[in-house]
């Protein structure tokens, strides 16, 4: 390997050793075109093979001494075929580099994407309903299930009913509400809790209905529309608990 220094104004190539630069702390003064630089900034090391010499030298910069030895040459390669640093170790091509990584990161970007479709799948269909149809054939493959939105302070009881059905049949009582949807989406329908209770307001029994069992069943069971109300009607036998009064609640199971 040979030190080679290049004068940044033209370019010229001149093969040194390395104690001459110490000796002037690096200032130089180029033999073609008189302009001074430090030769430490374009130092660079270049095979035997890859130089020629040529009649020019390096001359001195002002109060420095001359270099007997410093000869102007030719690389005879071309620069980007001389990628080897003061170690000998050869530099790959960046643009090859850049191919190799293409793959996998492509291949990292779709397991990426099909995670946060798998975690945000409510979210996706709630922001984009025409997706059901694609994010349904999605689940069919990963075995998951696309379920509505269950945000329950979106959900309010309008009004709510407890009375006795028939005077023949006390013990039967008809329970009636109104729940409205005040999200803009679609939500899965909640259940009714509703807990009968004495004179002292303390519980006495308690029963879940789903949504199957207060809607019709001509009615779409399968989602709650949003902006949108619906009647909820269901009989129940109290069998003679003597209940006063009754709390009814929305939730999810």
């Amino acid at each position: 390997m040979t030190l080679v220094t290049r004068c940044p104004e033209c370019h010229t190539v001149f093969r040194l050793a390395g104690v001459q630069l110490h000796l002037h702390n690096g200032e130089v003064r180029c033999g073609q075109c008189k302009q001074v630089f430090n030769g430490f900034v374009e130092l660079i090391a270049v095979p035997d093979t890859y130089i020629r010499p040529v009649t020019l030298s390096l001359q001195p910069a002002p109060d420095q001494l001359a270099f007997d030895n410093a000869a102007a040459v030719l690389i005879t390669e071309p620069e980007t075929q001389l990628p080897a640093d003061d170690f000998g170790i050869q530099q790959q091509d960046s643009s090859k580099i850049s191919w190799l990584w293409l793959i996998p990161n492509v291949m990292l970007l779709i397991l990426l994407l099909g995670q946060v479709v798998h975690t945000y799948r409510t979210e996706i269909f709630v922001a984009f309903p025409e997706l059901r149809p694609a994010l349904n054939e999605y689940c069919n493959l990963m075995l998951c299930e696309v379920n509505l939105p269950r945000h329950l302070h979106l959900l309010s009881l309008e009004s709510s009913d407890l009375r006795i059905s028939s005077s023949s049949d006390p013990d039967v009582v008809e329970l009636s509400a109104i729940i409205r949807n005040h999200a803009p989406f679609p939500q899965e329908l909640p259940a009714l809790l509703l807990t009968l209770t004495d004179i002292n307001e303390e519980p006495l029994a308690s029963r879940v209905f789903a949504a199957k069992d207060y809607l019709d069943s001509a009615v779409d069971q399968s989602a709650f529309a949003g902006e949108s109300e619906i009647h909820a009607q269901c009989f129940l036998n109290t069998h003679q608990l003597n209940a006063t009064g009754y709390k009814l609640e929305l939730f999810y199971p």
